[in-house]
């Protein structure tokens, strides 16, 4: 058996408002082979695993899944229970799994299952899969050692805690988060609201500062001259040159790499010149120049500004050891690095003790080695700096800091330029003022470490992620609207009248489309952009200020949700296309899918569902937001029901479009004056304009702003580009339309009636993954509506042979009655588009619905510029102007 893929749904999705892990196997030689029908595996499983018999699986009851294993499972079962397992073990937290056959290909299995770490979960499955591959070859597994790669993994991806922490202060209050890469780059917020942070660092931290902070000698000499007490040094290059240095000095001295951080090769109390010298070539591995410093006595602090205050202080302890009279240092080092707390650099409240040539020569000087028994309660400091991330340890003392020395911290971060920034202070009593006790700011540090604030060995645990957030969004959470629109016809016109709406108020609107992004009305990225990758793109553009989502079937089922929640959400309507897809297999199928819109919202938001579609009015049972339904009909019962319990919905009265909530009620127009409606006689296109102005008066719009712009709203290539876009070529009505289905084609049909169009000619195909009887469909629809036929197919088959699909279409029109004589195959599309539009006389309505719109565009142009030549006139359509026929 062999994985196929593996895949990480971050948003949500239609399996689980969670993330998920998604994966499909291929069972190959075990498919349909039963636990129970595997000699001994089960029960070697279960020895292999003993806490399998906690899991509840279907039996609702611990040891459920052991029964399971009785009864007879499914290998595919037995991988999701084994992996869940294996991750509980590593420390994750599994609420949901599930497995399913893949019934378009024998022996694969689709598992799923929520994770909290992603990378860990991707391991975990691989351990997982490979446990129950080896029990089932008869060989014995090592599940400490599965476990310990799951932890490894975790350990190497999780978010520091400093980040973490800032992290967890944004879902307080309600911050989207999103990591931007595999280290602590993160957006917090959308579009023009967001802000990016990494780690401590935010994205108005000066650039300059940092260079500052990190050059120490340019930051003493600049807190110096601006009259901050610091210690007095010198650089230099050589060994020799760090001696003559100390000799001049003539007092004990600290050596410290110029451009270092985190206590790396620093070296403090150094009195002698051998000591010196091994200093100084320890630093010099950090970096070619070098400080050597007069040595400040006292405690050492780190206090952390952010902005204009000083929001935590905490004293710093140097790694140490406390003997027992028995161990040697080298073990009570390790007894000490087995604390669950430490961890091998920052995921952890504290780090491990690390062991290097500093510590060896601090222990030196104290006539010390790794192998030396400290007495019982003796303190073995093994080296003098108190960083962190070498084993150190932190007291909080914010609450008894003096006032003096808090505000030189502040005035020593804003000589060197820094928003956020770690101050190393060193004084005998903190409590003291520094004029008093001979304080000195020994550094300034860019990008300071919290995790000594949040989870100190002695004290109060002080929020400096909070305060970080709290500076870089002082108020809000950093969102802006999202609007998210789905159904199986209308999205993209929805879309569109929905962002002229946005656009005509100034907005800068991001929407994603089926023919692309589009950023303050200009194509960005062209193609199908109607997944969640597009929906990221829009809300990661720093000037969006409202984003409109296309939302389609595809990208929910591959990737689920680009965004969190929407502030609107639009469900057009649901019918029978994309049957046989992905495990979509019935209607109900796709409304499950598309009803993934309206579930992911917040009590807050809004929800516009199509009252007159049983399957979309349904979903307000599933949405925990505020429904808004639409009807092209006033006494739709939905309505009525919805009216009465005191609910909003827009519907048309007499012609008008009227919007009620409650007992209000507003005209918002007459859909004869929506030019996208064609004088009212384009159902499909009312419904699409009752669904846009719903969402409309959710964003806050009035009515009379609604009506100014959807009266501006035309079926031509500016406002609905490929959406019943009308041209006149040699007295031949052409209709360029993306119809692709039997609803679409069947709508487009009904209103070229409507509007009296003679002798209807359709081009029409259906894509190829399509299956047979949803192609015939359409073949019987299209035999219905128009007069005559020619069929294309796309270039793209989708897995179909050239040729199948239009047979197909042919085949079923003629069986539905439409005479054989009147359809014409052409199969690539612009020949079709040619010859069809060739074959009409004047007076005849010419319909090409489309696959690639452009080369139609090209020839209809090409054509309308030959005729104007011809006739010396303008040919631009006044239909298509005005929006009547």
């Amino acid at each position: 058996m062999e994985i196929r893929e593996i895949q990480a749904i971050e948003g949500a999705n239609v399996y689980c408002h969670r993330p998920i892990i998604r994966a499909i196997v291929d069972l190959q030689e075990w498919t349909e082979r039963f636990s129970n029908e595997l000699g001994d595996f089960r029960f070697r499983l279960v020895r292999t695993l003993p806490s399998l018999v906690e899991h509840y699986c279907s039996k609702g009851k611990p040891g459920g899944f052991l029964e399971r294993l009785e009864e007879g499972t499914l290998i595919g079962h037995v991988i999701e229970h084994v992996t869940i397992e294996l991750l509980t073990q590593a420390g994750q937290t599994i609420k949901y799994g599930k497995t399913m056959a893949i019934l378009e290909e024998p022996g694969c299995y689709e598992i799923i299952f929520t994770y909290e770490a992603k990378e860990g979960a991707i391991e975990g499955f691989r351990q997982g899969f490979a446990l129950v591959q080896t029990l089932l070859e008869q060989e014995t597994f090592d599940v400490s050692g599965a476990v310990d790669r799951i932890r490894q993994m975790m350990d190497e991806y999780k978010l520091g805690v400093s980040t973490q922490v800032i992290v967890n202060a944004c879902q307080e209050r309600g911050i989207p988060v999103h990591r931007l890469n595999e280290g602590s780059l993160l957006q917090l917020g959308y579009g023009r609201n967001q802000r990016r942070i990494q780690a401590t660092i935010t994205d108005v931290t000066s650039s300059i500062g940092v260079d500052i902070a990190c050059d120490k000698e340019l930051t003493k000499k600049l807190l110096s001259e601006g009259g901050v007490p610091v210690p007095w040094g010198v650089i230099v290059k050589t060994e020799e040159e760090a001696v003559q240095a100390f000799l001049e000095m003539n007092t004990t001295v600290v050596i410290k790499p110029l451009r270092g951080n985190q206590g790396k090769g620093v070296t403090l109390q150094l009195s002698n010149v051998s000591e010196v010298r091994a200093a100084f070539r320890m630093a010099q591995t950090y970096g070619e120049w070098v400080i050597v410093e007069e040595y400040i006595s006292g405690q050492h602090f780190r206090l952390v500004v952010v902005g204009d205050r000083l929001v935590a202080a905490a004293q710093r302890i140097p790694a140490h050891v406390v003997g027992d009279g028995l161990s040697t240092i080298a073990d009570l080092v390790d007894k000490a690095n087995s604390d669950p707390r430490r961890g091998e650099d920052h995921e952890k409240a504290l780090s491990k003790i690390k062991i290097d040539p500093v510590v060896l020569l601090s222990l030196s000087q104290k006539q010390m080695t790794m192998s030396s028994i400290p007495g019982p309660g003796e303190i073995v400091y093994l080296r003098d700096s108190a960083n962190l991330s070498t084993g150190g340890i932190a007291l909080d003392v914010t609450d008894r800091i003096h006032p003096d020395n808090a505000e030189l911290a502040v005035y020593a971060a804003k000589l060197i330029g820094l928003d956020v920034s770690g101050v190393d202070f060193v004084i005998e009593d903190i409590e003291s003022s520094y004029r008093e006790k001979n304080g000195h700011i020994i550094e300034i540090n860019a990008a300071p470490g919290i995790r000594m604030h949040h989870f100190p060995s002695v004290g109060q645990s002080r929020d400096v992620g909070k305060a970080i957030l709290e500076q870089v969004i002082p108020a809000g959470n950093g969102r802006i609207p999202i609007v998210a629109i789905t159904g199986t016809n209308g999205k993209t016109t929805t879309t569109r009248m929905i962002s002229k709406m946005l656009n005509d108020q100034k907005l800068q609107v991001g929407m994603t489309s089926t023919d692309g992004i589009y950023l303050k009305q200009k194509l960005w990225i062209k193609g199908d952009m109607t997944g969640p990758e597009s929906a990221k793109i829009v809300l990661r553009h720093p000037e969006v200020q409202v984003a409109v989502l296309e939302t389609a079937r595809g990208g929910i089922l591959r990737a689920g949700l680009g965004y969190d929640y929407a502030d609107v959400a639009v469900v057009t309507n649901v019918s029978t296309d994309h049957i046989g897809q992905y495990g979509v297999e019935t209607l109900e199928d796709i409304a499950h899918v598309k009803s993934l819109v309206a579930e992911v919202v917040m009590p807050h938001s809004y929800v516009v569902l199509n009252a007159d579609d049983p399957n979309v009015v349904a979903m307000a049972k599933r949405t925990k937001g505020r429904v808004i339904l639409f009807s092209t009909e006033k006494d739709n019962l939905h309505i009525r029901k919805h009216l009465g319990l005191g609910g909003t919905a827009v519907f048309v009265m007499r012609g008008m479009i009227i919007l009620c909530q409650g007992s209000q009620s507003f005209r918002v127009c007459s859909v004869k004056q929506i030019p996208v409606t064609w004088n009212g006689k384009a159902k499909h296109n009312i419904q699409n304009s009752l669904a846009a102005v719903a969402a409309g008066w959710a964003l806050g719009l009035s009515a009379s702003t609604i009506r100014n712009s959807v009266q501006g709203f035309f079926s031509d290539a500016k406002n609905n580009r490929g959406r019943l876009n009308l041209y006149e070529l040699e007295g031949v009505r052409v209709f360029v339309d993306y119809g692709h289905n039997a609803a679409g084609i069947q709508e487009v049909a009904k209103t070229l009636k409507h509007l009296k169009c003679n002798s209807l000619v359709g081009c029409i195909t259906v894509p190829g993954d399509r299956p047979d009887e949803l192609v015939r469909e359409v073949a019987r629809v299209a035999a219905q509506g128009f007069n005559r036929l020619v069929i294309r197919e796309d270039t793209d088959l989708r897995g179909r042979k050239p040729g199948e699909i239009a047979h197909l279409l042919y085949e079923e029109a003629v069986h539905y009655g439409m005479d054989a004589k009147k359809i014409m195959i052409v199969l690539p599309e612009i020949e079709a588009f040619r010859q069809g539009l060739d074959s009409c006389l004047p007076g005849d309505t010419f319909v090409m619905f489309y696959e690639h719109i452009e080369p139609i565009e090209e020839e209809i142009h090409r054509r309308l510029e030959a005729q104007t030549e011809s006739s010396g006139k303008l040919t631009s359509n006044e239909w298509a102007a005005g929006g009547e026929y």
